[in-house]
């Protein structure tokens, strides 16, 4: 199966250890990385980051890794986990949309809010890291777009001339 990164922060909590352990239950490698029990004062950026992080240093190493966030406010934790170089976190709320996520922009953090119902974070989840970016060059363009961006503050490289004709095709 795959390798899910998860942590939560106090408004989070129960489900993030919820999911964890349906995530276990259902045979997937779950990693935790926030705090080991309830925490009614912790701040959610170092939870963010510690995910993204892992999830882009397993996914640099060739592992199939994704987070999970379960956050009070969930689109606090899509702006901080975003701030990793590499990591795509999204916050959606449902099975569809999550599918959506990773065909189109190869989201690998996904962001709950605290509230959400523990059934459809379970089946949100389980969409997410069965579904998978399609070998698209617009798809991929525009994703190599957003890294350009991200890591050299401009888009103007050779991502965003390429066109289907212009991809090199082997035959072996």
């Amino acid at each position: 199966m795959v390798r899910i990164h998860f942590a939560a922060d106090h408004g989070g909590y129960e489900l993030a250890r919820a999911l964890e352990a349906r995530a276990r239950a259902a045979g997937h490698e779950a990693v935790w990385h926030g705090a080991e029990q309830l925490d009614p004062g912790d701040d959610y950026p170092v939870f963010a980051i510690r995910v993204g992080q892992a999830v882009i240093t397993d996914q640099d190493a060739g592992v199939d890794a994704f987070g999970t966030l379960v956050l009070g406010e969930g689109f606090t934790g899509v702006i901080a986990a975003n701030k990793v170089n590499g990591a795509r976190a999204v916050q959606v709320a449902s099975p569809r949309a999550a599918v959506d996520a990773r065909e189109i922009v190869d989201a690998n953090v996904l962001v709950f809010d605290g509230i959400a119902f523990e059934e459809n974070a379970w089946l949100t989840l389980s969409a997410f890291v069965k579904a998978a970016l399609p070998h698209s060059v617009e798809r991929g363009r525009r994703i190599l777009q957003i890294e350009e961006y991200e890591n050299a503050g401009t888009i103007e490289g050779w991502a965003v001339q390429l066109e289907p004709e212009q991809i090199a095709v082997s035959r072996e």
